[in-house]
């Protein structure tokens, strides 16, 4: 899972003067701004003060089709406050307009440099405030303040953008505040036809009819005996991503951080202990060691318990960071086929599939191992070497699989001439990391699964994330529908999230609860959907037999009978 940008959006009110914090320095003053379209998306025309773009054909994919730009000619420092002062209106019949504003590298591969924010923008002429943490150092001259406005159909005009920056001392409260703007998304409404649907489907294709012979301590099988039974972990992968050290540390964090994934979950993903830059064959001998110690503690605690492992990753297109910086393709290519190897004779068959290929098609502006000569078919390589080593099912992990674009027409294409060349791909990763500027409904999420399982057999929601603007109550309803539209269909075979709590999270906004452990919204609907309401707990007398029949969801249970409790699997 690498970084890319995620979108907030902001309305703000018309603000002719606002107090600035002091300590910030101008930069770029005098620095034209420029603009542009590709032809097929607009047109740009220069004004006497300032620059309009108007936009003819949008596309919601690829806003970077039509852009203003202000390039920095200073360096930026790590965690350094880049105040972005936008001077601008939209003209013509709409009420308002709407750009996303990135701090970015202003070439290629124009990675994202800061959380990028969507910005409204007013029919009068407004001074915009936008606020960016520099996420990495910046050399002179190489960053830039970007507009993207392709996304939509609308006419901005931009007259000006002053630049400034702060000190890492200088808090965010110090800085102009604005009011986000109310989302929501198609579906969401209590009575909304998919999820009745859906939730029908549950209880007709997720619940089967299950039996189970009940015996004693010595083996024998008790008839006409009372059995409690009670799911304790789902067959279906219900589950997130985890960090290995947490399950053999005695603090009090990871002693709770592990009571929600014995209590929740059923199958989880190590989020970066089994990836490439952990496995580099440069570590040294200690490193390794540590590492080892800590992943096979972590497999011992979850098989213990019966907790699955998906295999997260084998190969990343989009350069990994332990690959930054270097140019030999043979080099490349011996680090990651070696590290092929030793992963998958560490993990054996500890995992149930591996995520084989991550990010073959990636985000837009990505450095792409495909893209480098003699290591075209590298990812094919890898699929045979792993094929070789082991019969485990194997994913292609891709994100924005939802969103129309070039990550979900590609992806399609992607797999599809892997099966048709005879590398059997058996599951899409659907990573799902979702922001509120584009939350779909959930029967258009069905409708995507539809069109995949046409080439797969099994579908997985890998990554799951949403992240909204001061509207928990949007993030916690988004997450109970696709959690409810995923469960509904058969293709799929588990919902991960990229991480549970605050403490450890890439995107701790996005987190199921706060670092003091204080459940948010979005966690409640774990405990509610998966805690209690897709729970199966019955009490029921054996026949003659031993034998006992009940309906539900098939897993792991605990069967109490003769005083005893065993962990029982029903399927």
């Amino acid at each position: 899972m690498n970084l890319r940008p995620i979108f907030l959006l902001l309305v703000l009110q018309p603000l002719n003067a606002f107090d600035l914090p002091s300590g910030g320095i101008e930069v770029g003053a005098g620095t034209p701004l420029q603009a542009s379209a590709s032809p097929e998306v607009g047109k740009v025309e220069s004004l006497e003060t300032g620059k309009r773009i108007t936009i003819t054909e949008a596309d919601p994919a690829k806003a970077f089709g039509a852009q203003f730009t202000v390039p920095i000619p200073t360096g930026i420092a790590k965690d350094e406050r880049v105040l972005a002062l936008i001077k601008a209106r939209v003209v013509g019949d709409a009420k308002t307009g709407e750009v996303l504003v990135k701090l970015q590298l202003k070439a290629a591969p124009y990675t994202t440099l800061a959380a990028s924010i969507g910005v409204g923008i007013h029919s009068e002429w407004t001074e915009l405030p936008v606020v960016f943490v520099a996420e990495d150092a910046v050399p002179e001259a190489k960053a830039a303040v970007v507009l993207l406005c392709a996304h939509r159909a609308q006419t901005i005009e931009v007259e000006s953008i002053r630049v400034l920056k702060y000190p890492e001392s200088i808090p965010l409260t110090a800085f102009p505040k604005s009011k986000p703007i109310k989302r929501t998304y198609a579906g969401r409404e209590p009575d909304a036809p998919w999820r009745k649907a859906a939730l029908e489907r549950i209880e007709q294709h997720r619940k089967r009819d299950l039996s189970l012979i009940v015996e004693g301590g010595d083996g024998v099988p008790l008839p006409e005996s009372e059995v409690k039974l009670v799911l304790r972990r789902h067959t279906f992968g219900f589950g997130s991503a985890v960090v290995a050290k947490r399950f053999s540390s005695d603090s009090e964090d990871d002693s709770r951080y592990r009571e929600i994934v014995d209590r929740l979950f059923s199958l989880i993903v190590f989020e970066n202990d089994l990836k490439d830059g952990q496995w580099d064959p440069g570590l040294d001998a200690e490193r390794k060691a540590g590492r080892n110690a800590e992943l096979n503690a972590a497999f011992d605690w979850l098989a213990e318990r019966r907790i699955g492992v998906r295999g997260h990753y084998l190969m990343q297109v989009a350069t990994p960071y332990n690959l930054h910086g270097i140019t030999d393709s043979a080099e490349i290519r011996n680090r990651i086929l070696t590290s092929v190897h030793d992963r998958l004779d560490f993990v054996k068959d500890r995992v149930v599939e591996w995520d084989v290929i991550n990010h073959p098609i990636a985000w837009g502006g990505a450095d792409l191992l495909s893209k480098r000569p003699g290591l075209e078919t590298l990812d094919r390589e890898v699929f045979a070497l792993s094929r070789s080593l082991t019969s485990l099912p194997f994913f292609v992990n891709e994100d924005q699989v939802f969103r129309p674009g070039p990550q979900y027409d590609d992806t399609f294409a992607y797999i599809e001439k892997l099966n048709a060349d005879g590398f059997t791909v058996d599951g899409l990763g659907n990573q799902a990391h979702f922001h509120e500027s584009y939350l779909p409904s959930p029967e258009h999420l069905l409708s995507v699964t539809d069109r995949f399982a046409k080439i797969v057999p099994r579908q997985s929601i890998t990554e799951y994330d949403v992240v909204t603007t001061e509207d928990e109550e949007l993030a916690a309803d988004f997450t109970r529908d696709v959690l409810i539209a995923v469960f509904s269909h058969p293709a799929y075979t588990s919902f991960l999230l990229w991480g549970f709590w605050e403490g450890s999270h890439w995107k701790p906004e996005a987190a199921s609860w706060g670092k003091d452990w204080s459940i948010r919204p979005r966690g409640e609907v774990l405990e509610e959907w998966i805690g209690r309401r897709w729970r199966t707990e019955v009490t029921l007398n054996t026949d003659a037999s031993g034998k006992v029949l009940w309906r539900g969801f098939p897993g792991w249970y605990d069967v109490t009978a003769g005083g005893r409790t065993q962990l029982v699997r029903a399927e």
